[in-house]
Protein backbone atom coordinates (compact mmCIF):
# COMPACT_ATOMS: atom_id res chain seq x y z
CA UNK A 1 0.00 0.00 0.00
CA UNK A 2 3.09 2.21 0.84
CA UNK A 3 4.30 1.76 -2.34
CA UNK A 4 1.37 2.28 -4.50
CA UNK A 5 0.61 5.84 -2.22
CA UNK A 6 4.66 6.84 -2.81
CA UNK A 7 4.09 6.06 -6.71
CA UNK A 8 0.92 8.13 -6.99
CA UNK A 9 2.97 11.21 -5.40
CA UNK A 10 5.85 10.68 -7.50
CA UNK A 11 3.07 10.63 -10.56
CA UNK A 12 1.24 13.75 -9.38
CA UNK A 13 4.58 15.77 -8.72
CA UNK A 14 6.01 14.52 -12.48
CA UNK A 15 2.80 15.90 -13.96
CA UNK A 16 2.62 18.74 -12.12
CA UNK A 17 6.26 20.06 -12.48
CA UNK A 18 5.54 18.91 -16.47
CA UNK A 19 2.76 21.55 -16.67
CA UNK A 20 5.05 24.31 -15.23
CA UNK A 21 7.46 23.83 -17.87
CA UNK A 22 6.64 26.95 -20.64
CA UNK A 23 4.70 26.24 -23.18
CA UNK A 24 7.20 28.50 -25.69
CA UNK A 25 10.43 26.81 -26.88
CA UNK A 26 13.55 28.98 -27.14
CA UNK A 27 15.63 28.03 -30.15
CA UNK A 28 19.54 29.72 -29.80
CA UNK A 29 18.34 31.05 -33.20
CA UNK A 30 16.48 33.10 -32.07
CA UNK A 31 18.84 34.67 -29.63
CA UNK A 32 20.12 38.31 -30.72
CA UNK A 33 23.56 40.22 -30.85
CA UNK A 34 23.42 43.98 -29.90
CA UNK A 35 24.58 46.15 -32.87
CA UNK A 36 28.04 47.18 -32.47
CA UNK A 37 28.86 45.16 -29.23
CA UNK A 38 31.50 43.92 -30.49
CA UNK A 39 33.52 46.32 -30.95
CA UNK A 40 33.49 47.79 -27.13
CA UNK A 41 36.65 46.52 -25.91
CA UNK A 42 40.03 47.65 -27.22
CA UNK A 43 44.17 48.47 -26.54
CA UNK A 44 45.08 51.82 -25.26
CA UNK A 45 41.68 53.06 -25.70
CA UNK A 46 38.28 53.13 -23.50
CA UNK A 47 35.32 52.41 -25.44
CA UNK A 48 31.36 53.02 -24.40
CA UNK A 49 28.74 51.35 -25.90
CA UNK A 50 24.51 52.94 -25.61
CA UNK A 51 21.71 52.86 -27.42
CA UNK A 52 19.41 55.13 -27.56
CA UNK A 53 15.20 54.51 -28.56
CA UNK A 54 12.35 56.97 -29.94
CA UNK A 55 10.12 57.45 -32.73
CA UNK A 56 12.49 60.42 -34.04
CA UNK A 57 15.72 59.43 -35.74
CA UNK A 58 17.48 62.74 -34.15
CA UNK A 59 16.08 62.23 -30.49
CA UNK A 60 17.23 58.35 -30.72
CA UNK A 61 21.06 59.63 -31.67
CA UNK A 62 21.13 62.28 -28.83
CA UNK A 63 19.78 59.53 -26.35
CA UNK A 64 22.32 57.01 -27.66
CA UNK A 65 25.24 59.45 -27.54
CA UNK A 66 24.08 60.81 -23.91
CA UNK A 67 23.98 57.23 -22.68
CA UNK A 68 27.48 56.72 -24.45
CA UNK A 69 28.88 59.83 -23.14
CA UNK A 70 28.22 59.22 -19.35
CA UNK A 71 29.40 55.68 -19.76
CA UNK A 72 32.92 57.13 -20.63
CA UNK A 73 33.04 59.33 -18.33
CA UNK A 74 32.51 56.74 -15.81
CA UNK A 75 34.87 54.59 -17.01
CA UNK A 76 37.59 57.37 -17.44
CA UNK A 77 36.82 58.35 -13.73
CA UNK A 78 37.36 54.96 -12.84
CA UNK A 79 40.62 54.78 -14.71
CA UNK A 80 41.83 58.18 -13.59
CA UNK A 81 41.27 57.94 -9.74
CA UNK A 82 43.23 53.78 -10.10
CA UNK A 83 46.00 56.05 -12.22
CA UNK A 84 46.60 58.91 -9.62
CA UNK A 85 46.84 56.40 -6.76
CA UNK A 86 48.85 53.70 -8.77
CA UNK A 87 51.92 57.00 -9.32
CA UNK A 88 50.95 58.77 -6.35
CA UNK A 89 52.02 55.17 -4.35
CA UNK A 90 55.51 55.44 -6.40
CA UNK A 91 56.33 58.45 -5.25
CA UNK A 92 57.74 59.00 -1.72
CA UNK A 93 55.89 60.34 1.32
CA UNK A 94 56.51 64.31 0.14
CA UNK A 95 56.17 63.84 -3.59
CA UNK A 96 53.02 62.06 -2.68
CA UNK A 97 50.64 64.43 -0.89
CA UNK A 98 51.01 67.37 -3.53
CA UNK A 99 51.36 65.02 -6.19
CA UNK A 100 48.06 63.41 -5.67
CA UNK A 101 45.78 66.54 -5.13
CA UNK A 102 47.54 68.69 -7.96
CA UNK A 103 47.11 65.39 -10.13
CA UNK A 104 43.13 65.12 -8.91
CA UNK A 105 42.69 68.65 -10.04
CA UNK A 106 44.49 68.29 -12.88
CA UNK A 107 42.61 65.39 -14.35
CA UNK A 108 39.41 66.49 -13.30
CA UNK A 109 39.14 69.65 -15.46
CA UNK A 110 40.51 67.41 -18.49
CA UNK A 111 37.76 64.47 -18.13
CA UNK A 112 34.74 67.06 -19.57
CA UNK A 113 36.74 68.22 -22.81
CA UNK A 114 38.40 65.10 -23.66
CA UNK A 115 34.71 63.46 -23.61
CA UNK A 116 33.61 65.82 -25.65
CA UNK A 117 36.48 65.08 -28.27
CA UNK A 118 35.06 61.18 -28.40
CA UNK A 119 34.95 59.39 -31.42
CA UNK A 120 32.37 57.61 -32.90
CA UNK A 121 33.94 54.43 -34.14
CA UNK A 122 30.33 52.70 -34.56
CA UNK A 123 26.80 53.59 -35.85
CA UNK A 124 23.73 51.13 -36.70
CA UNK A 125 19.99 52.09 -36.80
CA UNK A 126 16.85 49.90 -36.76
CA UNK A 127 13.35 50.33 -37.00
CA UNK A 128 10.91 48.38 -35.71
CA UNK A 129 7.36 47.71 -37.20
CA UNK A 130 6.19 50.40 -34.63
CA UNK A 131 7.96 52.81 -36.49
CA UNK A 132 9.91 53.32 -33.39
CA UNK A 133 13.94 53.81 -34.25
CA UNK A 134 16.79 52.23 -32.37
CA UNK A 135 20.32 54.08 -32.75
CA UNK A 136 23.23 51.74 -31.28
CA UNK A 137 26.66 53.41 -31.18
CA UNK A 138 29.90 53.06 -29.53
CA UNK A 139 32.35 56.03 -28.93
CA UNK A 140 35.80 55.66 -28.40
CA UNK A 141 38.41 57.82 -26.37
CA UNK A 142 41.74 57.24 -26.92
CA UNK A 143 44.14 57.31 -24.04
CA UNK A 144 47.33 59.21 -25.90
CA UNK A 145 44.57 61.96 -26.32
CA UNK A 146 43.58 62.12 -23.01
CA UNK A 147 47.33 62.48 -21.65
CA UNK A 148 47.85 65.10 -24.37
CA UNK A 149 44.91 66.95 -23.13
CA UNK A 150 46.46 66.67 -19.83
CA UNK A 151 49.82 67.30 -20.34
CA UNK A 152 48.88 70.54 -21.68
CA UNK A 153 47.30 71.40 -18.39
CA UNK A 154 50.09 70.19 -16.52
CA UNK A 155 52.14 72.36 -18.44
CA UNK A 156 50.52 75.61 -17.53
CA UNK A 157 51.82 74.96 -14.10
CA UNK A 158 55.45 74.56 -14.67
CA UNK A 159 56.15 74.60 -10.82
CA UNK A 160 55.12 70.97 -10.68
CA UNK A 161 57.16 68.16 -12.27
CA UNK A 162 55.59 65.18 -13.35
CA UNK A 163 56.85 62.15 -14.54
CA UNK A 164 55.45 61.75 -17.89
CA UNK A 165 56.76 58.38 -18.99
CA UNK A 166 55.86 56.58 -15.65
CA UNK A 167 51.89 58.22 -15.65
CA UNK A 168 51.53 57.26 -19.20
CA UNK A 169 53.19 53.78 -18.46
CA UNK A 170 50.05 53.41 -15.76
CA UNK A 171 46.81 55.55 -17.50
CA UNK A 172 47.63 53.03 -20.51
CA UNK A 173 47.93 49.74 -17.62
CA UNK A 174 44.41 51.17 -16.30
CA UNK A 175 43.36 51.67 -19.67
CA UNK A 176 43.79 47.77 -20.45
CA UNK A 177 42.18 46.76 -17.14
CA UNK A 178 39.12 48.91 -17.49
CA UNK A 179 38.55 47.88 -21.00
CA UNK A 180 38.88 44.21 -20.19
CA UNK A 181 36.01 44.67 -17.67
Amino acid sequence: MKKIAIYAMCLFAVVTLDSCRSSKEVSPIDTFIMPCSDMVKSEGALRAWASGASDNEATARKKAVTAASAELAAMLSKTVQATTEDYSSVLTESENVLSKSFMSDKTKTIVDKTISGATIICDRWSKDSNGQYTNYIVLELKGADYLKALYEELGKNSAESINKELLEKLFLENINKQSAK
